[in-house]
Formats: C-alpha cells, structure tokens, sequence
C-alpha cells in the first residue's frame, strides 16, 4: 500500500458565514499593567502551540495562527457545553469545504492577561491534527513522512486556535528562540530595538507583505504573499503566480507532495527558489512549496504565496497590526 504524502497546512480559513468575518473589539484585561510578558509555548514542528483555558477551563492546546480567524475544535467546544449556532461553511488550503459553527462571548486565559471575545469559530480539527501528527519537518521547512503516527504522549493535540482577532487587539512579540511570547497593549507600545520594519497591508483579515522573489534562471518578480505564523513552511506560491511566471522548476528538481489542512487535501510539487527579499533582508535559497491546486486559496490571485514559520523563526518577530508593521529582529549572535 502506497503511503500518502502530505504537508500539514491550517492557514487561510476564509469564513464564509455572514457577519463573521468582520473582526470586533475584543475585552482584554492584564493582571498587572498594560502587558503580559514571557508566556511560554512549546515551538513543534515550525508551530507555537500554547496553553490556554477556554471560560474558565483547564488550559488546551491552541495554534497561534495568523492566517486564521480564532478556532475552537468542535469536540472541545462540546465539552465544554458551549451554545453553537451552524453559520455555513469555510475553506482552507483544501480543495472542499467544512461545516463551521459560531461560538458566543467566549473567554480565552493566558498567563497574566484574559482575552475575551464577542464571537469564536467552532471547525473540526481532529483531520488536521491527524496530519500534523504524522509528518516531521526541520528548522527550513523540509518534511519527511514519520514512519508511525506520533501516538501517546508524543500525540500534540490542536484544540484550537488564536487567529487574526488575537492579534488584531494585541501586539504579539514572538521570541521563537526563547519560546515564549510577549503582549503588549497596542496604544501604549513602543518597540525598544534595532529591528527592520517590514510594511504589513492588511486585507479580509490577513496580513500580507510586498516582495521580490528570483527562481533559479529567471529574472525577480514582485509578489503579494501573505505571512503565516500558522504554516510550518518557509514559503509558498499559488498556483496562477507559479504559471504567470513560468516558475516552477524541472520535474527532476521537484517532490509531489499533497497538502493537507482545513478543506482536505491540495497537491503540489517541492523545489526551491533562488532568493526572496523582505526589505533589505535578502532570505536566499528557501524550500519552496510550488501549488498545483484546481481549487481552494492556493488558486487564488489577490495573493501570490505564503510565508511561514521557518522563515519567521530566524528572528524575534513583533506582530503589529495597530501601526500596520511586523519587526523581523536578528537573534544570531555576533
């Protein structure tokens, strides 16, 4: 029996329900002052999972995802009696759809600060956890198929998601090497460092980036790629980009790979690009996931890729979407 491969991918859950997509004021409240500092999470897999109680629970495991809305998984929501109501369905990096329900005044506990939110998405993750849990990837966004499914103890759970609206009403330090994660109020803040300055553009509740990318023989074009703390990747094109651009490299040079995430499944071929440049930042030669998808985001053409966590993890990142800013601060030791 031919094994499936498969890249683990939650990013860019579109909700299709009426009036969910607009993001409100959330109620945020600091145990002491206007933030709250070193809250530590577990960086698996190119992911940051942390801990987090659901109105007053024991705490869960939650992504912290921007390039999704905020997830509960319908199996805890259920646990924890929280009243659902259907609001249509959404898509992700799969080709299909999925049922998605609506989750009011719900209350997320972190250490030092309680967030509360007006409305929550409730969305089976029980398929992408199955995924991520079967698959390794290394520090740049290399993956390899486990030969068992992690199991027991080993088993990381999603048991949901901070999304777009978390970071909407916060501004989100992320030191991925110390492994923790720093929030501030965004009014009162002021970035201390020395750090480059990327411009975010902000649109449907994403947040994406303007840059120069050069595949190997090529000449640079310019994209708009969508950055994703959620991906455990360090980049990927959409499909209509790759053939606008005759990008895709010689078969002999790639892998086909299927991606899995909200959705189902999306196929694709793995390769590398040349060189991608953040500002000044000249990233190099990255792994490079090139979309062979017929349907789902990754056919989309408002964007052309994604950036993920193993380009965002080569620095101290400070999400701001207040100031419309991500600050990328070298960690490397001089």
């Amino acid at each position: 029996m031919l094994k499936r491969n498969f890249i683990f991918q939650l990013f860019a859950l579109v909700i299709l329900a009426t009036g969910f997509t607009a993001i409100t004021k959330a109620d945020v409240r600091f145990v002491s002052g206007r933030s709250a500092l070193k809250i530590p999470f577990k960086l698996y897999n190119n992911h940051i999972y942390l801990q987090v109680g659901v109105n007053n629970s024991k705490p869960f495991w939650f992504l912290l995802d921007t390039g999704a809305p905020n997830i509960i998984n319908d199996g805890n929501a259920k646990t924890l009696n929280l009243k659902l109501t259907p609001a249509g369905q959404t898509s992700g990096v799969g080709e299909n759809s999925a049922d998605v329900s609506l989750a009011e005044n719900v209350s997320f506990t972190l250490p030092g600060t309680v967030y509360k939110e007006r409305k929550v998405a409730v969305v089976s993750l029980e398929s992408v956890e199955e995924c991520a849990n079967e698959i390794a990837v290394d520090l740049q966004g290399k993956i390899a198929l486990r030969k068992q499914p992690l199991k027991g103890d080993e088993h990381q759970p999603i048991d949901g998601v901070l999304g777009d609206a978390f970071f909407k009403n916060l501004v989100v330090e992320i030191d991925y090497a110390a492994q923790f994660i720093n929030l501030y109020e965004p009014k009162t803040y002021r970035y201390p460092g020395a750090g480059k300055v990327i411009p975010l553009e902000l649109t449907d509740n994403h947040i994406y980036v303007r840059a120069p990318l050069k595949a190997s023989k090529q000449s640079s074009v310019n994209g708009r790629f969508m950055i994703d703390s959620g991906s455990m990747l360090a980049l990927i094109l959409n499909r209509p980009f790759i053939e606008k651009n005759n990008l895709l490299p010689p078969k002999e040079q790639t892998t086909a790979f299927d991606v899995c995430g909200i959705g189902g499944y999306s196929k694709t071929q793995i390769g590398a690009i040349e060189n991608l440049q953040l500002e000044k930042l000249n990233l190099g030669s990255l792994v490079t996931v090139f979309s062979q998808a017929t349907n789902g985001v990754l056919t989309r053409t408002d964007f052309d890729g994604v950036i993920g966590n193993a380009i965002l993890r080569l620095y101290k990142v400070v999400f701001d979407y207040s100031r419309k800013q991500m600050i990328l601060e070298s960690t490397s030791k001089k």
